[in-house]
């Protein structure tokens, strides 16, 4: 057997590996409440890939998922087979198809 290379117990490994996955989870997602110009709809960013797109006005509430990819958003409505796709500008603004401006709500 070959010992140039220590041996090393799995948990110790798991132990080590944990924590960078866990930042490296983090490091694209969003968080917060997100709300259009003319306060017709917000955008509630959840761990996990979870967004609630709610209307105060109509009092409609749903439940989607979200992806990032660098400055991109998509927002998924799998049911419809489409996706709005948002460019983060900074970390309190993303725009939207349109010329449609979320702001973080403070």
């Amino acid at each position: 057997m070959d010992r140039r290379f220590p041996r090393l117990n799995g948990w110790k490994v798991a132990l080590a590996l944990v924590p960078a996955l866990l930042l490296a989870g983090c490091g694209g997602g969003l968080s917060g409440t997100f709300e259009d110009e003319m306060g017709y709809s917000t955008l509630t960013f959840h761990g996990g890939g979870r967004v609630v797109q709610s209307s105060p006005m109509s009092g409609v509430e749903v439940e989607l998922a979200y992806e990032v990819d660098g400055d991109r958003i998509r927002i998924i409505q799998p049911e419809a087979g489409m996706a709005l796709v948002l460019t983060r500008v900074d970390k309190d603004t993303l725009t939207a198809p349109m010329g449609f401006r979320y702001e973080r709500r403070k």
